[in-house]
């Protein structure tokens, strides 16, 4: 019996701004004029590198790149076409699905496809309304719902950036709760119109596994958390005051767990951190090489370290 292999991730990409202002969201600092100084050498450069990554993560399970990638922290269409038509990725047939969301930053989720082993069916946009101290409605990132074919097997993905700490975390906690909702809204959703459905749930959480707006209000008896065990190693995906946190999660509805002949099942779940991706020495030393520290350039990848899970399907 042969055995089929495809990686799906997710990867926080860390304020993947275009160059050019947008008058309309608060990207003044991602602009050649603004503090942050952000020319196209800079942003051409973080493209070829997050290109890099996104080739190479999996490709020692599968032997190619993610046929499924969520992102988080993406500007606009453009900065995904630049992504897709640079150097290490423009040999691939990626395609993207984005929507452009009423986040006041201007960041939103994406989701990447190989072209020749996803087939896209339905897609769509759900706003995540919030309200300030004073009882105003804002938008925060949308979530992203893709409905497709993995090699004729249907799945559904959600693809989340969670409200962040921002404020604080118990100041914050209870937005995160809202956005755990909406996914379980979704989720509803898509079992009313398909039983049994196959759900995949990844994204930046701003939330370690073990918190309750995971574990108890996303999670309920229908889905499993395998990024969980990881948590529980003491691994993590991103570093704040010299503590690892796993906000960047890959959860599964639990019909993956099962082993059936032309069904993809979950089969292991990884975060990818080669020695590449990680500052090399000094006080930060094997910590994400990130793009900015602080409002200092410091020419890496990302705040995140991208996580990524194997699916496995046996084959007569």
């Amino acid at each position: 019996m042969k055995k089929e292999l495809f990686s799906i991730g997710f990867y926080n990409l860390e304020n993947f701004f275009d160059t050019k202002d947008d008058p309309k969201t608060q990207d003044d600092a991602f602009t050649p004029k603004g503090f942050m100084h952000w020319v196209m050498k800079r942003y051409l450069n973080k493209a070829k590198k997050i290109g890099y990554v996104i080739q190479n993560i999996g490709r020692d399970k599968t032997g190619f790149p993610p046929a499924v990638m969520g992102l988080a922290e993406i500007e606009n269409n453009q900065t995904l076409k630049d992504l897709l038509h640079s150097k290490y990725l423009r040999q691939y047939p990626y395609k993207f699905i984005h929507f452009d969301s009423n986040d006041r930053r201007g960041m939103d989720v994406a989701l990447l496809y190989l072209e020749n082993k996803f087939e896209v069916l339905e897609t769509e946009s759900y706003p995540l309304v919030l309200y300030n101290d004073e009882g105003q409605a804002y938008n925060t990132r949308d979530i992203l719902y893709c409905k497709g074919k993995l090699n004729d097997e249907t799945i559904h993905f959600i693809i989340n950036h969670w409200p962040s700490r921002r404020e604080g975390d118990i100041q914050s906690k209870h937005k995160r709760f809202l956005a755990a909702r909406k996914v379980r809204e979704i989720i509803d959703f898509i079992s009313y119109d398909e039983l049994n459905a196959k759900i995949v749930i990844m994204g930046d959480f701003n939330a370690d596994p073990n918190e309750d707006n995971i574990n108890k209000e996303l999670i309920h008896d229908d889905f499993f958390n395998p990024t969980a065990e990881l948590f529980f190693q003491q691994q993590g995906s991103l570093n704040h005051q010299k503590k690892w946190h796993l906000f960047d999660q890959i959860i599964f509805s639990n019909n993956f767990k099962l082993h059936a002949e032309n069904r993809y099942c979950f089969k292991e779940i990884k975060i990818y951190n080669p020695k590449y991706l990680k500052v090399r020495k000094g006080k930060y030393r094997m910590l994400p090489f990130r793009t900015y520290l602080g409002n200092n350039y410091q020419g890496g990848y990302s705040d995140h370290f991208p996580v990524y899970a194997v699916l496995e399907k046996n084959k007569v």
